[in-house]
Order: structure tokens, then C-alpha cells, then sequence
């Protein structure tokens, strides 16, 4: 048991130095002892011993037995486990009354600035993106622009819950792509959004919410697949030039085809 490398590791993760976990472990394994048992218990020299056993009695992990010669008990290692805790969790309050006041003045102070600056981040990889996209739809309250490619719909189908949910609270929701047989039925799963349909295939990506934040990005490859790409992108904070996109995206809207209308080009709806 005191040889054990993996327990004198776990010990030593909780605080110990390798000579308190063998001191702790003889304990533990033989009951009871001495300095002199545990120095000839663990090979450690007796001069030394007396160091390592008020150093663990500091720091609560045996007990002091009044005896002549003193004698040392080991604590339950649940109580081991209940004092380090205790103590982190005493470190992490202190941390957090001492350093974070001034580590969160400082982050906003300096964030701040830069998001009134109008700062352009790079997203880099479909993971990434997507996670960026479900923040920025679950923060719409207005309205939502979306510009995408034929996968790209399809890719979009696993937000459509979310989507549609803010639908219902009145977020208006703008959809164009090119609408053509092998997106048509993905498309009709958005049935509660404004869509449009652009004769040339659209090349990237776009979306924006509320006039205040925007991300153009890049499917690579443009599949069908939600979590694997190596995708990048741009998230745009500036709210002057997300809504100069969106006025840009709005006039090509507004002089596109109808979702209706395309079907009945498609000849998969009658007039």
C-alpha cells in the first residue's frame, strides 16, 4: 500500500508531500504509532519524521495522542477528504472577495471599450460557428436575417426548434437561399419564416439579429454535415455596419421571389 504510486499521487493532488503521504498511509495501514514506528515504518529518518508529523497535524490530517511518547492517529479518509475541501473552498472565497472586484472591473472596463469600438472576431471551425449561431438566435428579440446556401438549409434544420419557438414570441425571421427541388423539403420545415429565393447560387454565409451583431461565414466544405467543417468566419459587433448589411440583405429580399412563387416555377404547386 505505501508503495503504491497511484494512491501517493492522489495524495499528493490533495497536498501532501510525498513524505506526508507515507506518513499518512502508515497510519492509515498500521494504526496508532510513534515517530519512532513511523520512522521505521516508512524509511524515514527519525530527525525528519518529527518535521512531517506537525506539519500534517497543522494542516488537520492525524490527530495528537497526549502520551508519553506522543503517539499519532491518522483522521477517517472521508475526514481527509472534508478538511481539503473546506480549505480549497475557503482559498476560492477569498480569491473571490480579494481578486474578482478588481479582475471584473478591469475585463469589462477593457471589453467594453473594445465592443464600442466595433470589433470584427474571427470564428474559426463549424463547432465554433454553430455555437455562436445558437447564441445569437436565442438573444433575438426582433428580428432574425438569414442568407444561406442550399446545405446550408439543411445544416439549419437543427435549429428549427429554436427558431420556431421565437416565431411564436414575435421574432420576425427573414430566410433567403436558392430554393430548388433538393432543399424544398428542408425548406417547408421553416414554413413560419419570410423566404425568399435568389436565382444565383448564394456563395457564403449570413446572419444577422436585431441590428446589433452579425457573423459572415464560410461552410468548408458546404455539406450537409452539422458538426464537422473547417468553416470560417467573422462575427461583426459594430451595429452601424450589421445594419448597413441588413438594409443591403432587405433590398435584395424585397425584389426576390417569393417562397409561393418558386413553387409554382418549380411546378410542385398549381396556381
Amino acid at each position: 500500500m505505501l508503495s503504491n504510486p497511484e494512491i501517493i499521487n492522489a495524495l499528493s493532488q490533495l497536498g501532501l508531500t510525498n513524505y506526508e503521504s507515507k506518513v499518512y498511509l502508515s497510519l492509515v495501514s498500521e494504526g496508532i504509532c510513534t515517530a519512532k514506528d513511523i520512522s521505521n515504518i516508512c524509511g524515514i529518518p527519525y530527525g525528519k519524521v518529527y518535521e512531517v508529523i506537525n506539519s500534517l497535524a497543522a494542516k488537520g490530517f492525524i490527530n495528537v495522542l497526549p502520551t508519553k511518547p506522543m503517539k499519532y492517529k491518522a483522521i477517517h479518509p472521508k475526514e481527509l477528504i472534508k478538511v481539503v475541501k473546506e480549505r480549497e473552498e475557503d482559498k476560492l472565497k477569498n480569491i473571490q472577495k480579494k481578486l474578482l472586484p478588481i479582475l471584473e472591473i478591469s475585463f469589462s472596463k477593457n471589453n467594453k471599450s473594445e465592443f464600442e469600438k466595433g470589433a470584427m472576431w474571427m470564428v474559426i471551425g463549424r463547432g465554433a460557428i454553430n455555437k455562436k449561431l445558437s447564441d445569437m438566435f436565442q438573444s433575438a428579440e426582433k428580428r432574425i436575417i438569414i442568407c444561406t446556401t442550399k446545405n446550408g438549409i439543411k445544416r439549419l434544420l437543427f435549429y428549427n426548434n429554436i427558431l420556431k419557438d421565437l416565431s411564436e414570441k414575435g421574432v420576425d425571421i427573414f430566410i433567403s437561399t436558392k430554393v430548388t427541388k433538393s432543399n424544398l423539403e428542408h425548406l417547408k420545415n421553416f414554413d413560419f419564416c419570410n423566404i425568399s429565393h435568389v436565382n444565383q447560387d448564394v456563395p457564403n454565409h449570413f446572419v444577422s439579429v436585431d441590428g446589433k451583431e452579425a457573423i459572415l461565414y464560410e461552410a468548408i466544405p458546404d455539406d450537409e454535415n452539422f458538426n464537422y467543417g473547417r468553416d470560417i468566419g467573422a462575427w461583426i459587433v459594430n451595429p452601424s455596419f450589421v445594419k448597413f448589411l441588413e438594409g443591403l440583405f432587405m433590398i435584395n429580399h424585397s425584389h426576390s421571389k417569393k417562397f409561393k412563387e418558386r413553387l409554382y416555377e418549380l411546378g410542385v404547386r398549381k396556381r
